[in-house]
């Protein structure tokens, strides 16, 4: 059983995120002494509470129900006060801006202008919100923002952060995080909040925080695309956005207007901000975190919370584990010497168990080991991504199901026509679902066997000890991703600058199966770009597993008719073998990859 500790009504179990306002928890709601549901917790820090927080929390409470429960604020938000005043809202997985910019940065996995326009979009869909109802935030920063593993932005300080900035003054630890952000007009609510987007974005872009004071100026224009791993200039209606935003020259004068001005430069530039792209972002950054906490809240469902019910708080003794509870009710002296003995028998058990580990068993060749737990990983992921691609492949035959469903119940030729057309996107599809299936279940059957080779070497090496283990090389495959049974060749390379790559490498990163684009249903609605080809160009980022890290539209369509976003999804779901510097796999970029969307009318 895990330990939690006890908050109001909520048990936190782990914490998440750390910021200048505390800290945000992954909490547990129980219902008698069994599991209830999970929850976010926001915890606030000691300065804060001695800045006056703690007496002013509960006016918070009058706008929440101005927020209306939007989800992009938090989903069930609630205040309770007491002794240690806090806020919860409807559990989400994820981390915070602030998270996602500092293991971008670590990881060196580039964060691009589509990534930085998705969560932007998010954000300013909340300022926006708040403003329709009179309400400002105040002190919005990349620990404002919620980023769900999903691609999803929330604003999860809203309710509280006006009386945050009402107190700051006395409160310098947070101000001094907080003051990149903070530059804004002080008499103008829209200008700060507006002024504190464009900050958000200038790091997202650069991974570098806004300088406080000086020339702003200056800054901008000397400022690259670091966060992308490049090192050009900002793209000019970014550039003149952002001048908009911090300079303070043609500000926006109504939330209105800087509303239109964004969906102007989001769906009229050569962008494609898409919620999928940043999910696929985050599962790639995040991977590791995700597992951890889904493994966290199963274990968590399962627990016994006994002991922290009324009836397990008047038995508990100062501690948190219901295990503690056994000696606290059984205090006579006969069966605590019981005890005693059976723990002395169990006692010599394992430290008898350990010897035999220690010195009566033979050790293993560290080579084979190593080589034993690289396959154990690789194995891992294979069958990750076949449970993918059988789920995929699943939702893909149900949705040809329903077309052809429709097929037949519809009258009108024109729907008939539609309808066909997208059938028979569906069924390629499911196709091409059903080839990378069955590659990867060849790969995965193949592991396994080499899995089982080198258990038996194992313990075959381990009862002759007087010879060392011959290591039988067991041949791995370059990248963790299914091959379809006939690669498509890519084009050569054409020269790309070299502050793409992470590294200088010797072999760009190569498609090996490229997956189909969908035709837009959005381009048939809208009648869009159906009268002539389309044509997608955009390169992959790819790490040295042969993984997809990010997609970078070279020349794209535009507009939102949907063509770029469906050649990047395709681009996603294509597999690639990574680049190779001396021979040895290293993350870079592909040659220009081009998808052809023909006319359909």
């Amino acid at each position: 059983m895990g330990t939690y500790t006890r908050l109001g009504s909520y048990l936190l179990a782990s914490e998440l995120a750390s910021d200048p306002f505390g800290a945000v928890h992954r909490a547990v709601v129980i219902a008698g002494s069994g599991f209830d549901r999970h929850v976010l917790v926001r915890t606030f820090s000691e300065e804060l509470f001695q800045a006056g927080l703690n007496t002013r929390l509960a006016e918070a409470g009058r706008v929440v129900p101005l927020l209306g429960g939007a989800r992009i604020f938090g989903m069930g938000y609630r205040i309770e006060s007491g002794k240690t005043p806090h806020v919860a809202w409807d559990y989400v997985p994820g981390r915070s801006l602030a998270q996602l910019i500092e293991k971008a940065k670590q990881e060196q996995i580039p964060f691009g202008v589509d990534h930085a326009l998705t969560v932007i979009q998010g954000v300013a869909q909340g300022i926006v919100q708040m403003q329709a109802k009179g309400v400002s935030h105040g002190v919005l920063s990349p620990y404002s923002v919620w980023v769900s593993f999903e691609g999803a932005t929330q604003l999860v300080d809203a309710p509280f952060a006006s009386l945050v900035r009402g107190i700051l003054a006395k409160a310098p630890t947070a101000m001094k995080k907080l003051a990149p952000y903070l530059q804004g007009p002080d008499k103008d609510a829209l200008q700060q909040d507006l002024f504190a987007l464009g900050a958000v974005l200038y790091e997202l872009l650069t991974f570098e925080r806004l300088p406080v004071g000086g020339d702003l100026q200056g800054v901008l224009d000397r400022a690259t695309l670091k966060a992308a791993q490049e090192e050009a200039p900002f793209p000019a209606e970014i550039r003149a956005l952002l001048g908009r935003l911090l300079l303070g020259r043609q500000p926006f004068p109504t939330v209105d207007s800087f509303h239109a001005e964004l969906e102007r430069v989001l769906y009229e530039g050569e962008y494609s901000p898409t919620t999928f792209n940043m999910a696929f972002f985050m599962h790639t950054l995040f991977r590791e975190e995700n597992d951890r906490d889904a493994s966290a809240m199963k274990a968590e469902e399962g627990d016994n919370y006994l002991a922290y019910t009324a009836a397990g708080e008047s038995l508990r003794s100062g501690a948190t584990r219901v295990d503690h509870l056994e000696g606290a009710a059984e205090a006579e002296s006969g069966q605590k010497s019981s005890k005693m003995l059976v723990g002395g028998g169990l006692a010599a058990v394992v430290i008898l168990g350990l010897a035999y580990l220690f010195f009566g068993r033979h050790k293993e060749d560290p080579a084979l080991q190593k080589q034993l737990a690289e396959l154990q990983q690789l194995k891992t992921q294979f069958e990750q991504q076949k449970a993918d691609l059988d789920a995929k492949t699943k939702a893909q035959s149900e949705k040809t199901a329903q077309l052809q469903k429709q097929l037949s119940e519809t009258k009108s030729a024109d729907e008939k026509l539609k309808i066909e057309k997208q059938l028979e996107e569906s069924k390629q599809r499911k196709l091409d679902l059903e080839r990378q299936q069955k590659a990867a279940a060849q790969k995965l059957a193949e592991q396994r066997q080499a899995e089982q080779k080198l258990n038996e070497q194992r313990w075959a090496s381990a009862s002759k000890p007087a010879a060392p283990p011959q290591v039988t090389e067991i041949p791995k495959p370059q990248q963790p991703v299914p091959e379809a049974p006939k690669p498509v060749v890519a084009p050569p390379p054409t020269p790309q600058p070299a502050a793409y790559d992470v590294v200088p490498t010797n072999e760009p990163a190569r498609i090996l199966t490229q997956a189909a684009p969908a035709y837009p249903q959005r381009a048939i609605q809208l009648h869009q770009g159906t009268n002539q080809d389309q044509r997608v160009r955009l390169k992959v980022f790819v790490s040295e597993r042969g993984q997809v890290l990010k997609v970078s539209l070279i020349e794209g369509v535009g507009g939102p008719a949907g063509f770029d976003e469906a050649a990047v999804e395709a681009a996603n779901r294509s597999t690639f073998s990574p680049a190779t510097r001396d021979g040895k796999p290293v993350r870079g970029w592909t040659p220009e990859i081009i998808y052809n969307f023909k006319k359909q009318n």
